[in-house]
């Protein structure tokens, strides 16, 4: 029998792995962001709020075949499976039984394979990158400039991240430049990311205004960098993870492959380190390095026998915590009961039914919360809405046309909001609360477009830009009492509550779907530094929707 397993361990590897993971991605519920990528996959599109298509397109094929979990993450952990093969590929010297070690002991590689989140097909297409780049080197002709290009293109359709692995690839062989074939490449990829260009430019580039601008915290905690140095040491490995690091970090690459590589490597984690200084950044965004990183810490390992030993003990201990990790995520496991901000794996079916109980047939609104809208649109299969308040942030469900089927409807709003407004706890969840509304109506998909920075003078605040309203929504604004809804400024500043100050300016005065408005309020605020939102009133009572992106206001 050792014989045989010898002789097909490469194929046992790759088949357990492929195994494991399928059997886990249909026995575990989704985490939130899941949910709300598979909302993505109800509205096809060019491009979301938050990040480019491929995470839709991937879902919505899978979905296609099983209509619960599994559906899902199909293709996610197809591609998981994939990209350690082509990983394994990308390695010069050839050791499988160290190769498994190293991706083994990457236990986000592992139990993040089934994880339906754009890092999954970044992962593969920036292996499947790498791969080609190498072909590219060895023979520059115009099929491998295509397929280059083809593979830039995928990065980015899957996460912009996809762009510093681009850049890393250029600074690490300069020649490129010189090289015309390498041009042929980029402008592939600009060819087929055009159709993704022109939905952001006619969106008004929500993406870019959200990665770059919305995120920000307002200012620099110390905490920041230091969670995100001790969160690339964990993601790496529970154990081993700091060996990997070291190993890939002070590795001398052998060919340029492995010096782009190298440069990616330094280059996600230096350009994420340099982000902690805007704000907190989340752990899994530096997830393209662990394709460096398995390579260059192999490379390095090859030739320390040391170093081979220490990875090798650790390997089984790890093993069994990936198994102790996977046997929790099971739905079977209970999980923590409730609904919990740190457990979205579990118990989600019940609080769906408690709310879907409570609705009575009603459609459910969630405020501020896309993760709970999305959750309970998979697990009831009736389509919800999460409506963005101005003291939370804009997301996809202020593109979706939900809201348009809504007015004039009798819906329950639910959330975790404080009294008076959702009084009524709903049985079976701790924390979610109710409130109906008879004749529901908001406009949240109207957006304002501010050119400048409103300016606060003698005690009024000037606001001039244009109104983005929905073709559908001129003859609603039009309506009783939705003709009412008014134009709130919502000022804020840090651990303060904000202060509204509504406008003369109602929907009733809307009149066309470009419209430019210009409007002055009296604001009365201690002097200080603030920043400022728009909203506009709904049907519940002292909720405003968020209607504009977020500038700065200095009172004197």
């Amino acid at each position: 029998m050792l014989p045989l397993v010898r002789k097909h361990q490469r194929l046992l590897f790759y088949f357990t792995w492929f195994t494991v993971n399928m059997l886990q991605a249909g026995q575990t519920e989704l985490i939130d962001d899941e949910a709300y990528y598979w909302v993505y996959s109800r509205f096809p599109a060019w491009g979301y709020f938050d990040h480019p298509p491929m995470i839709a397109i991937l879902i919505k094929a899978g979905f296609g075949f099983f209509h619960h979990e599994l559906g899902v993450r199909l293709f996610i952990v197809m591609m998981n499976t994939a990209t350690i093969f082509i990983i394994q590929e990308l390695t010069e010297k050839k050791d499988d039984l160290l190769f498994y070690a190293v991706a083994g002991t990457v236990a986000v590689a592992q139990i993040g394979g089934i994880i339906a989140a754009p890092d999954i097909p970044l992962l593969f297409f920036v292996a499947l990158f790498f791969w080609l780049y190498k072909r590219f080197l060895y023979q520059m002709n115009l099929l491998n400039s295509i397929l280059v290009g083809a593979a830039m293109a995928l990065m980015l359709y899957s996460k912009y991240h996809g762009v510093l692995i681009i850049f890393a690839t250029i600074l690490s062989n300069p020649s490129l430049l010189r090289k015309y074939q390498a041009y042929i490449a980029v402008l592939v990829a600009l060819l087929l990311f055009a159709p993704h260009l022109y939905w952001q430019y006619d969106h008004g580039f929500p993406s870019i205004l959200y990665h770059l601008f919305e995120r920000n915290a307002s200012e620099y905690k110390l905490s920041f960098t230091i969670e995100y140095i001790l969160g690339q040491i964990a993601l790496a490995g529970p154990l081993m993870g700091w060996l990997l690091l070291w190993a890939a970090f002070v590795y001398k690459p052998a060919s340029l492959t492995e010096r782009a590589l190298k440069f990616s490597l330094i280059g996600l984690y230096g350009f994420f380190l340099l982000s902690t200084l805007k704000g907190r950044v989340e752990a899994n965004w530096t997830i393209p390095a662990f394709i460096p990183l398995i390579v260059l810490s192999h490379q390095y390992f090859t030739r320390d026998a040391s170093l081979r030993k220490w990875l090798y003990k650790s390997v089984p201990v790890t093993l069994v915590l990936i198994l102790l990790a996977r046997v929790y995520m099971l739905s079977a496991m209970p999980g923590i009961n409730g609904v919990s901000k740190t457990d979205e794996i579990h118990a989600n079916r019940i609080w769906v039914n408690a709310v879907h109980r409570k609705a009575g047939g009603s459609p459910v609104i969630f405020l501020n919360s896309y993760q709970f809208a999305s959750k309970y649109w998979f697990y009831s299969g009736n389509p919800s809405m999460s409506l963005n308040g101005v003291d939370y942030r804009r997301n996809n469900y202020n593109f979706w046309p939900i809201e348009d089927s809504l007015f004039g409807k009798k819906v329950m709003a639910t959330g975790r909001a404080e009294p008076p407004l959702l009084t009524e706890l709903l049985p079976e969840t701790d924390s979610l609360a109710s409130f109906f509304v008879d004749n529901y109506f908001s406009f949240s998909r109207i957006q304002l477009r501010l050119p400048e920075d409103p300016v606060l003078d003698s005690g009024r605040l000037a606001i001039t830009g244009e109104l983005l309203t929905p073709i559908t929504y001129l003859p609603l604004v039009q309506q009783q009492p939705y003709d009412t809804a008014s134009l709130y400024v919502s000022i804020f500043r840090k651990k303060e509550k904000p202060v509204y100050f509504r406008t003369e300016f109602t929907v009733g005065q809307i009149r066309q779907a470009v419209q430019p408005f210009s409007i002055s309020v009296p604001v009365s605020m201690q002097k200080g530094e603030y920043s400022a939102r728009m909203g506009i009133s709904t049907a519940i009572p002292g909720y405003f929707s968020l209607n504009s992106t977020s500038f700065p206001l200095k009172v004197p």
